[in-house]
């Protein structure tokens, strides 16, 4: 049988075989991946490795729907489906459907347990491999060591042939060629272990493994009836069509909170850890203390910045598993802080170990919402098993009922959940600005990013720094740490990289005074609409972003330098006004040097860039009536 996404480009068809229901999934009629779906290794053994399809129903919908955060404020979801209801070859007694789904953006699958059994199953591993049918792709892996991880390692570009057997390959795993790119992941992770990909290279395909405790076979604990999260695979012509997709979205459930408009206000923040909560003012001695917070409070309010960022040490070591989350050191007079910013319009959010969550959490949370406590950012996971896949959920679900907002540090990847709650605003799980404290991120990580973690969903990379140096100038410093590229591409970083919290991770007097600075007072932290404009995956990008009446520019170059051509067509206005931030010849040697460029745009001109190594654009187009 066979199933066709809405606009026909993507095609399934779906065969029964010896070892389980074969999906082959066909772009624009040329096949490109091969799904063998063969069920669970289970402490009972072997379940579903033998499927019979017994019979087929098929439905189709369409649903408009609003999100709170992200590439877009509206979606559409369109998509045809299959409902197989299979039966195991082997005996067992149990009887499993599969759901297959295409969208225009892609497909999905996931296994539904039937809702007669009442058991307790003891699921090991799920057995979906992935077979690619051309040979000739160009991979995107990033390699981890175990399920105890935070995706904070680097992507590498390889072939099939060097692909590591055996490795724990992170999701999304993108691969394209000239005319398809896909990336495969999962969607709607919520009580059940998270998945990777390994590589087999006898079967040359790539299986589904399980995330676990290092302790523990079992990866899932399941009763009664359940389904398993979505296994995704986003499709399009180009890598960075991918980036426009909403299909993780589109596979949760819609959002369970009903006043969110009133209370969940994507945003910048400023942030004290980067710098170590320096202040260059005379009079304030800076660190962790009241006096330092509210000149963080007079920053974000004059930069527009709709909160500040207390990180770790405000109720004790940031490593302290046993600290009361419910009282703050005597240097660090909260209530005053919180009073000073919402006087401002500024709101507080507060750093958290996971473990003083765990064990605070029904006492502290109301408590943060008594003392008027916007957000928390929560840190130090570190793995995606199902355990503490549920307690995200738990975390979610509790911060919500107290108003509170959430970014997930230390974190596994995002799988549509803030759909449901948007007040899951961002995750961290990637190598972000920090590792310039104690290392480097290379201008190719900043431009291979977008293309792969970003795919999943929020990133809270935490840019905006603002001492920019060279590669050859670039040196660890705990205190005031510099980032290798030029200013502007800091600045694309607040279009490019999609977080509805987005850091100003340097100290405040880093940005008075600054050329591009005033670029950050107008850059929002959420979008109307997300076009990929041009780029290719570790080179470079050129994204466009909607709000309201105002599209932003975001482009970034790897260590080269480039011209690029763009067509602003697709945004579908004849007329900008404009201001642009763009690198000039100095920016080769003196990273922080930028032009600011203003202007009318009209369509029928050429637009071209160029951009220094490491360098970027940024910019305002506001839409000019056009009648």
């Amino acid at each position: 049988m066979k199933l066709e996404s809405p606009d026909a480009r993507l095609s399934i068809n779906i065969e029964e075989s010896q070892t389980g229901v074969i999906l082959l999934c066909a772009y624009q009629r040329k096949n490109f991946l091969k799904c063998s779906l063969r069920g669970f290794d289970t402490t009972e053994g072997k379940i579903g490795e033998h499927l019979k399809i017994r019979s087929a129903e098929r439905v189709s919908s369409r649903e408009n729907y609003n999100l709170f955060s992200g590439k877009s404020s509206k979606a559409i979801a369109i998509y045809n489906q299959i409902i197989l209801h299979c039966q195991d070859r082997s005996g067992s007694r149990y009887h499993i459907d599969i759901i297959v789904r295409a969208y225009n953006e892609g497909l999905a699958f996931y296994y539904k347990f039937s809702e007669s059994e009442n058991y307790e199953l003891h699921i090991i591993n799920e057995n979906n491999h992935y077979s690619l049918i051309d040979s000739d792709v160009t991979l995107w892996p990033m390699y981890l060591n175990s399920f105890a991880t935070n995706y904070e390692e680097l992507y590498h570009k390889q072939t099939i042939s060097e692909l590591i057997p055996e490795r724990l390959i992170a999701l999304p795993f993108l691969t394209h060629n000239e005319h398809l790119a896909f990336a495969i992941t999962e969607a709607a992770l919520i009580d059940y272990a998270g998945s990777y990909l390994k590589w087999d290279i006898e079967t040359k395909s790539m299986y589904n493994v399980l995330s676990r405790r290092s302790d523990d076979l079992i990866a899932v604990r399941k009763s009664g009836p359940f389904q398993t999260p979505w296994r995704a695979v986003m499709t399009g012509d180009h890598a960075g069509k991918l980036i426009e997709s909403n299909l993780l979205n589109h596979l949760n459930h819609p959002s369970k909170i009903t006043n969110a408009e009133e209370w969940i206000h994507p945003g910048k923040y400023a942030w004290d850890w980067w710098s170590n909560a320096v202040v260059k003012k005379e009079g304030i001695s800076g660190g962790m203390n009241t006096d330092t917070f509210k000149y963080y409070i007079d920053f974000a309010s004059s930069f527009n910045l709709e909160y500040i960022l207390i990180d770790a040490g405000w109720y004790g070591s940031h490593d302290d598993i046993e600290a009361d989350i419910t009282k703050f050191i005597p240097e660090l007079n909260l209530h005053e802080i919180i009073k000073y910013g919402k006087e401002r319009n500024v709101g507080i959010l507060l750093w958290l170990n996971w473990n003083c969550i765990k064990r605070q959490m029904h006492e502290a949370f109301p408590l943060f919402r008594q003392w008027g406590i916007k957000g928390i950012k929560m840190d130090y996971m570190d793995r995606d098993d199902q355990e503490m896949v549920r307690f995200y959920v738990e975390v979610t679900e509790f911060a919500a009922e107290n108003l509170l907002l959430l970014d997930m540090h230390g974190a596994h990847k995002p799988t549509g959940l803030s759909r449901t709650y948007p007040n899951l605003l961002t995750y961290e799980g990637v190598r972000g600005m920090e590792y310039n404290k104690w290392a480097s991120t290379m201008p190719s990580h900043h431009v291979t990013i977008p293309y792969t973690r970003m795919l999943a969903g929020p990133m809270d990379f935490t840019p905006g720094a603002f001492r920019n140096v060279s590669l050859e100038k670039h040196r660890p410093d705990w205190q005031e740490p510099m980032a290798i590229g030029t200013r502007c591409s800091q600045l694309a970083m607040y279009v490019v990289y999609e977080s509805g919290l987005q850091s100003l991770c340097d100290y405040p007097d880093a940005y008075y005074g600054q050329p591009g600075s005033e670029f950050l007072k107008i850059v929002p932290a959420s979008w109307d609409e997300t076009k990929f404009l041009k780029g290719e995956v570790g080179q470079y990008i050129v994204l466009a972003r909607r709000k309201g009446n105002q599209w932003f520019i975001g482009a970034m170059t790897n260590e080269e330098e480039r011209f690029v051509e763009i067509d602003l067509s697709v945004l579908g206005e004849k007329t900008f006004s404009y201001i642009l931030y763009k690198d000039i010849p100095e920016s080769k040697v003196y990273q922080e040097k930028l032009e600011v460029e203003e202007g009318t745009y009209l369509i029928e001109k050429t637009f071209i860039i160029w951009m220094a190594p490491g360098g970027g654009m940024a910019g305002v187009l506001n839409i000019m009536d056009n009648d």
